[in-house]
């Protein structure tokens, strides 16, 4: 892969004033080995059912925060997927996503021919900035072991230079950062990213702006604050769910009192004047519908 395939990108997305963001998470399909070897469940109907609610929320755009498939290469897979975002994309929803592991899982680079095929105004780029009204939304490639040292110096650099420029945006209010590997988790099928940790939460603390880390990768939902930043895994888009650790044996304390496995969910942001009203909508295993699972808020930073 050339350099000119990292290389990072600005895109311009329409957002109208009042306009709500969607957030869902590893849409991915259970492999037949998870079914057979791991006994992992199959949730194809709770998946059409996030995905209909999310339809029906309207939401002026959505991030995808990586597995978008289990197997990148897989042209069947895709389809798939398509098939979940077409009512999306028929209502003129901007889908903004990022990479996880199993979209660059493949033998060569046809996982990623299949990915920016289905996101064509990214350009190649694995990680991009943009902006929805007041939010800057600093898109990050997690995936470290697919990516060569220079095109991961060239993405930090990126990374750093890309928040000071936010911070200096008197018409950015607060920013979000997506990445796909959590920095703090209390999963136990996958554990927190050291990497992630080490290489995005510093300058993510540093920034005047930050409000939010969006991450996935654990099938679950966990919120997280650090320093008064907030950081949500939001992986319950419809794979196999992940145990979490229970209440007394969290590595980290999270602020939503849930069960060990949670329902599935997607998140919705609303930005407006004084700050940034986040909610959770759940879905339970068999469920008809998707019910408050979630709410906080945050201010914009003075």
């Amino acid at each position: 892969m050339t350099a000119a395939t990292t290389r990072s990108t600005s895109i311009v997305t329409p957002f109208p004033e009042g306009g709500r963001v969607a957030v869902v998470s590893d849409l991915q399909r259970t492999a037949l080995v998870e079914r057979l070897f791991l006994l992992a469940e199959q949730n194809d109907a709770e998946r059409t059912g996030i995905m209909a609610a999310l339809a029906a929320a309207r939401p002026d755009a959505l991030l995808l925060l990586g597995d978008h498939v289990f197997l990148g290469a897989s042209s069947r897979a895709w389809a798939f997927f398509d098939r979940l975002v077409e009512p999306l994309r028929t209502a003129g929803v901007e889908l903004l996503p990022i990479l996880g592991n199993h979209d660059c899982w493949s033998i060569g680079p046809r996982g990623l021919r299949h990915y920016f095929a289905r996101f064509p105004r990214l350009g190649g780029r694995r990680f991009y900035t943009t902006r929805l009204g007041p939010l800057g939304i600093v898109a990050l490639d997690s995936n470290r072991f697919f990516l060569p040292s220079s095109q991961w110096d060239e993405q930090s650099r990126w990374y750093h230079k890309t928040l000071a420029d936010l911070d200096a945006d008197p018409d950015v209010r607060g920013i979000l950062v997506l990445v796909h590997h959590p920095p703090f988790t209390n999963g136990t099928v996958t554990g927190p990213s050291a990497l992630t940790q080490r290489s995005f939460v510093p300058s993510f603390l540093r920034s005047r702006k930050t409000v939010l880390m969006l991450s996935g990768h654990v099938h679950a939902y966990e919120h997280f604050v650090r320093e008064g930043r907030h950081f949500v895994v939001c992986g319950g888009g419809g794979g196999p769910r992940h145990r979490l650790l229970p209440k007394e044996r969290q590595t980290f304390r999270d602020l939503f009192d849930g069960p060990s496995i949670r329902d599935f969910h997607f998140l919705t942001l609303a930005p407006d004047e004084t700050g940034l009203d986040v909610r959770a909508l759940g879905l339970a295993k068999g469920a008809p519908h998707v019910s408050p699972m979630d709410r906080f808020r945050l201010d914009w930073p003075g």
